[in-house]
C-alpha cells in the first residue's frame, strides 16, 4: 500500500492555501495517499472552533485506521501553533510520522513575547516532531538559536503561466491582505503623493471598510480598483499587465505574491523582512523600501514608473532566479525525499 500523507492547515485564501493547492495539482502526491485536512477558514469564531473539532476526530480516525501515516501540518502562530500542537500530540501518541511547516511571518514575534510555559510548548514542539521545515536559511538559522535542533530549509514555489500582453503604464499591483502588517495603509498614503498619473489595483481583503475610508479621505477613489481576492487567472492577468507589484510589508516569512511576480517579469519593490533580503537585492533583482516609510514608497513607485534603462535587467535577473529557485521541478524533488524517508 502506497504511504499516506495527511496535509492539515487553513483553506483560507493566502500562502499556506496556494501552498497546498499547488503540491496537489503539480503531482507532489502522485505517489501517496494523500488526504488534506482543513482546520481553519478565518470566516468566524465560532465556524473555526467547530472546524477545529471535527478536523480533530477527522485526524483520531485516520490515526486509528492507518499505520505510519506522515502528518504534515502547515503552521503558522497564535492559534495555528495550538491546533498544530494538538494534532502533534494526537498524531505522535499513536507512533505516526511528524511534520511542521513553518510558515508564519510573525513567528518570531509571536515566540518572543510569550510566557515561559508557552516558550517550553513551542520549543517542545520544534524539538519533538519528526520533521520541522522553514522557508529559508535566515529562519533556519534562528530555529536552530532559539531550540538547538537542526531544521530544513526548502523554499515555497509557484509554477507561474504568464499572460501575453502589454503592460499598462502607470499601473501599480498591490497583492496582499488589508491589514496593517502588509503595509497596505502606507501604500495608500504614497501613492496619494505620486506626482506621476497611475492607477492602483488592490487585491485581497480583510480590513475593507478602514482601506476605503482611507481612500476617500485621500481623494483617490478614482485612481484606485477593489479586485477583491483573486483567482489565479486574474492574478496572472494582472501580473502580466501592470507596471509594478508592491508589497512594502512589517513583516513577512517568503510571500508567494514575490515569487509569482518574479516569475511573470514584473518589477517588484518591498520591505528587507522575514526571508525577503535572501531573495530580493535592491537594484538587481527587485527593488527595497523601509517598512513605514512614506517617503521611500513613494520616490521609489515614481522611480520604477519612469521605467528606468536597467528595469529590463532586474526583471531579467528576477526572473533567472525564480527558475533556478522557485519551480515544481526544483522544489518538489525534495518533498518527495522527505516523505521517502518514512516509507
Amino acid at each position: 500500500m502506497s504511504k499516506h500523507v495527511v496535509t492539515i492547515g487553513t483553506g483560507a485564501p493566502g500562502g499556506i492555501d496556494a501552498v497546498v493547492k499547488g503540491y496537489e495539482e503539480n503531482g507532489l502526491f502522485n505517489n501517496f495517499v494523500h488526504t488534506r485536512i482543513i482546520s481553519h477558514l478565518g470566516i468566524s469564531k465560532l465556524g473555526d472552533i467547530w472546524l477545529f473539532f471535527t478536523s480533530f476526530f477527522k485526524l483520531f480516525y485516520k490515526c486509528i485506521r492507518y499505520r505510519n501515516l506522515i502528518i504534515h501540518c502547515h503552521m503558522s502562530y497564535k492559534g495555528s501553533f495550538w491546533r498544530k500542537l494538538v494534532f502533534v500530540i494526537l498524531a505522535k501518541s499513536f507512533r505516526h510520522n511528524t511534520l511542521i511547516h513553518l510558515h508564519g511571518s510573525e513567528f518570531k514575534v509571536y515566540f518572543s513575547s510569550r510566557n515561559g510555559l508557552t516558550k517550553k510548548l513551542i520549543l517542545w514542539l520544534i524539538t519533538n516532531v519528526d520533521e520541522f521545515v522553514v522557508l529559508s536559511d535566515g529562519w533556519k538559522s534562528y530555529l536552530k538559536e532559539i531550540s538547538g535542533r537542526e531544521v530544513l530549509s526548502i523554499n515555497n514555489y509557484v509554477d507561474v503561466e504568464p499572460v501575453a500582453t502589454e503592460r499598462k503604464r502607470g499601473d501599480i499591483l498591490f497583492l496582499g491582505a488589508f491589514i496593517h502588517r502588509k503595509g497596505i495603509y502606507d501604500l495608500l498614503n504614497a501613492c496619494a503623493a505620486l506626482t506621476t498619473s497611475y492607477h492602483l489595483h488592490l487585491c485581497g481583503a480583510g480590513e475593507n471598510e478602514k482601506v476605503k475610508a482611507l481612500v476617500n479621505k485621500l481623494g483617490i477613489s478614482e485612481n484606485v480598483t477593489f479586485h477583491g481576492w483573486a483567482d489565479t487567472s486574474k492574478k496572472m492577468k494582472l501580473l502580466s499587465s501592470c507596471s509594478v507589484m508592491i508589497l512594502p510589508a512589517y513583516n513577512e516569512g517568503l510571500p508567494m505574491t514575490l515569487i509569482e511576480s518574479m516569475g511573470c517579469n514584473i518589477p517588484v519593490i518591498t520591505t528587507p523582512v522575514g526571508a525577503i533580503p535572501e531573495v530580493i537585492k535592491d537594484g538587481e533583482n527587485g527593488y527595497l523600501v523601509e517598512p513605514g516609510n512614506v517617503g521611500q514608497i513613494t520616490l521609489k513607485l515614481e522611480y520604477v514608473l519612469s521605467i528606468p534603462d536597467e528595469l529590463n535587467i532586474v526583471t531579467n535577473n528576477a526572473h533567472n532566479f525564480y527558475k533556478n529557485m522557485f519551480t515544481s521541478s526544483v522544489i518538489l524533488p525534495k518533498w518527495r525525499e522527505v516523505y521517502e524517508r518514512y516509507v
